[in-house]
């Protein structure tokens, strides 16, 4: 039954008044009787921790009669006391064929656990840059201490690109350095009685958490959360995103991490300035996009192929797809 259900609208804005529905007060209903017990009240704690986000970024460059052409860049930003420095890697560009992804799945599988053979392209330029992240994320862990670490996403095993091997281990080295992994997750699907979970800490008074890691979610059957799960609203106006910190570190020392990073970090709309920063560091821009191509095909002596539209060909102007 879709009749009285909540409904996100896609490619439209609307005014806030539209948006509002009768579900709003059932859910501060439950907010209200929830909120004595799983609600958590931040302080600041400003003590020099340093903050280091990471985030990467690949593009599909171009295609051959073998493979697919991808660039991928990351990008490390850290904050201390003496301001923000960042860290690029890359582009590194990798033409994909069948042949060259049996090889790099034996080595690379080694190391993190990741296969990208047998996989649609779609598929293999997700699992490309899940595997440059994860090296980024495991080299950070092993190089920094007593820092706090951003990652973009979830501490979810089980999804493509996050085998719980290769994630478990870098939370580990992590660990032994008495760093501390967090994840921030702009979006979820994480639902709780059909509600989304950053819809629970509308109108309490940031910054807070919200402790989510009890309550029956509903989520995939074949994930497997490696961190405990907060909804976290830090910042006056800001946002709500899922936050999820190492399970291995104790409640208490988790909720103090998150009270050190709001007292050594910029928040932008309640983001962490560091990931933000290594989100746009490590985005390919369209000028860098032509200039990558221009590369490939002086350096490697490619021959220039014009790309068929088939939709456009066909039906012309209804070939065109919403957000094309």
């Amino acid at each position: 039954m879709v009749k009285g259900r909540p409904f996100q609208l896609d490619n439209t804005e609307l005014p806030e008044p539209f948006l509002n529905g009768e579900h709003d007060k059932d859910l501060e209903s439950l907010r209200g009787r929830m909120a004595s017990t799983l609600l958590i009240p931040l302080r600041p704690i400003r003590d020099g921790t340093t903050i280091t986000g990471i985030d990467v970024s690949t593009i599909r460059v171009g295609t051959t009669d073998l493979g697919a052409v991808y660039a991928v860049r990351g990008a490390i930003v850290t904050r201390t006391n003496e301001g923000y420095r960042y860290l690029r890697l890359g582009p590194f560009t990798f033409h994909v064929t069948r042949r060259s992804l049996n090889g790099a799945s034996r080595e690379m599988n080694e190391a993190l656990d990741l296969s990208l053979s047998a996989l649609p392209q779609t598929e293999q330029q997700t699992r490309l840059c899940s595997l440059i992240e994860r090296w980024l994320q495991l080299c950070v862990s092993h190089l920094m201490r007593e820092c706090i670490i951003l990652w973009d996403g979830s501490l979810t095993a089980g999804v493509p690109g996050s085998p719980a091997a290769g994630v478990s281990e870098i939370l580990k080295a992590a660990r032994r350095n008495s760093n501390i992994i967090m994840g921030f997750s702009k979006d979820t699907t994480l639902r709780f009685l059909d509600w989304r979970i950053t819809d629970l800490v509308d109108g309490y008074r940031p910054p807070c958490l919200f402790e989510i890691d009890s309550l029956p979610l509903s989520s995939s059957a074949s994930t497997r959360p490696l961190g405990r799960i907060y909804v976290a609203r830090l910042a006056s106006g800001g946002c709500a995103f899922r936050l999820d910190i190492d399970r291995s570190i104790s409640r208490e020392e988790s909720i103090t991490a998150v009270e050190r990073l709001l007292g050594n970090e910029l928040l932008y709309q309640g983001y962490p300035e560091t990931l933000r920063l290594a989100h746009i560091y490590s985005t390919f821009t369209a000028t860098e996009v032509i200039g990558i191509q221009r590369f490939m095909i002086k350096r490697y002596g490619l021959r220039l192929v014009s790309r068929v539209n088939m939709h456009r060909t066909l039906f012309g102007p209804y070939g065109v797809r919403l957000g094309d």
